[in-house]
């Protein structure tokens, strides 16, 4: 018996393959098959096998150039000389098994291009998610702020506790959870633009914004209202984190200043009047911000009208119920509200000029304040930074009724919780 190799043409060597019906098997360049398969010649293919017993196999036809030339040069056979095909029958045959054989083969060819083709078409449009960055530490605070993957996973596994009600009173189950709070994340870290989300999450401009909105107001319930709400941090809490700047202010509980957006004028006088502010020269929304030594915001009031002073916003939002005797308050020279401080609570202000110059001893104690109280102001400014935030002449229709869900969830990311 002879030995026969593999035929080099793809389509001759699947034919083979179909025609073997052996499982799992790959031929390489020292695979053979027995000549006994071989009853009709070697162009016929092998067909002698115990499942084809009793079937007729017609000759190979040879009736075409390119099957006489497959014939020839296919395959090399070891220790057996190829028929002639003048010698085969030429006959014309009715379609053959081994004809069908071959347009299923190629059936199968087509199916498998047509698969790939699938698989590259879904490839383009493929979205960006958190499965392509969640090992790479550096990407995962490069996008989103946090420390590692695990800490975003928390965040996830504290969302899915959760039954979300989302902005646009429709679900979006296009996209995972996981993938919707790195959105959300990645828009108060990178500022990324509502469109370059849209493209990256490959969904609708209204989906990012009904997913940034519903993501942001849960994450704040979560770790504002649920950890930090009428909870601001003691004075022991912030000893553990002091900067150096405060050393000289241990007992020092937070750090006060006001903000301002401003917004269009309305048709209404009185709104008007209520809104304009005269330190901007223009309508006004007015905030309270309460900073830690360390920095991080830990209280935001709700919005006031412009033309609210500093004091009536202190004595109306809340902040002072939270105080305690011991605590001293930081704040700029506006803040006239010693005489509405709880008992045994402590303001700590710049200097006023009384006697036309400041003494030395005056100067080195507005100097102190001056470095410990920038920390607000630097805050302020962080927050005003952020591309979502209403910063310049916003439709009063638009702003947000509670401005301490507009804060905190600002800086998500910078939260004393996943501080290291």
């Amino acid at each position: 018996m002879s030995y026969y190799r593999f035929p080099l043409d793809e389509l001759e060597k699947r034919r083979w393959l179909k025609l073997i019906r052996r499982k799992n098997f790959t031929p390489n360049q020292n695979s053979r098959v027995c000549g006994w398969h071989f009853p009709h010649g070697k162009a016929a293919g092998p067909t002698r096998f115990a499942w084809n017993e009793g079937k007729a196999f017609p000759d190979l036809v040879i009736g075409s150039k390119r099957k006489r030339k497959m014939l020839s040069t296919t395959v090399e056979d070891e220790g057996q000389i190829e028929p002639d095909p003048s010698h085969l029958d030429t006959t014309p045959k009715s379609p053959s098994t081994s004809n069908i054989l071959l347009l299923e083969i190629e059936n199968e060819m087509l199916r498998k291009e047509n698969d790939t083709l699938k698989k590259e078409l879904e490839k383009q449009k493929q979205t960006f998610s958190f499965s392509q960055i969640s090992s790479h530490p550096d990407r995962v605070n490069y996008y989103t702020g946090l420390p590692d993957a695990a800490t975003v996973f928390f965040l996830e596994a504290l969302l899915s506790k959760f039954d979300l009600q989302y902005h646009f009173d429709w679900n979006v189950q296009k996209i995972s959870l996981i993938d919707q709070l790195l959105l959300t994340l990645m828009k108060l870290r990178l500022n990324c633009g509502v469109l370059d989300l849209a493209t990256r999450f490959n969904c609708s401009r209204a989906t990012v914004t009904n997913v940034f909105i519903t993501i942001s107001c849960a994450l704040y319930d979560i770790l504002y209202v649920g950890m930090m709400e009428n909870k601001i941090p003691s004075r022991l809490k912030n000893q553990t984190s002091l900067p150096d700047c405060f050393q000289a202010f241990p007992n020092c509980r937070i750090v006060l200043d006001c903000t301002e957006v401003a917004v269009s004028n309305t048709e209404s006088l009185d709104t008007q009047s209520h809104l304009y502010s005269h330190y901007k020269g223009g309508t006004t929304l007015k905030a309270l911000i309460g900073v830690a030594p360390n920095g991080i915001i830990t209280f935001a009031s709700d919005l006031y009208g412009g033309s609210t002073s500093d004091k009536a916003i202190t004595a109306d939002c809340g902040l002072l119920q939270q105080l305690e005797a011991g605590d001293m308050v930081m704040a700029d020279k506006g803040f006239t509200i010693r005489d509405i401080l709880p008992a045994g609570v402590s303001l700590n202000i710049p200097t006023f000029l009384v006697n036309g110059q400041f003494t030395l001893e005056e100067v080195n104690h507005n100097r102190l304040i001056a470095s410990a109280r920038v920390h607000v102001e630097r805050s302020i400014q962080r927050l005003k930074h952020l591309t979502f935030c209403p910063t310049s002449h916003t439709n009063i229709k638009n702003m947000p009724t509670r401005c301490s869900k507009f804060v905190f969830v600002s800086q998500i990311y910078r939260h004393p919780f996943f501080v290291k």
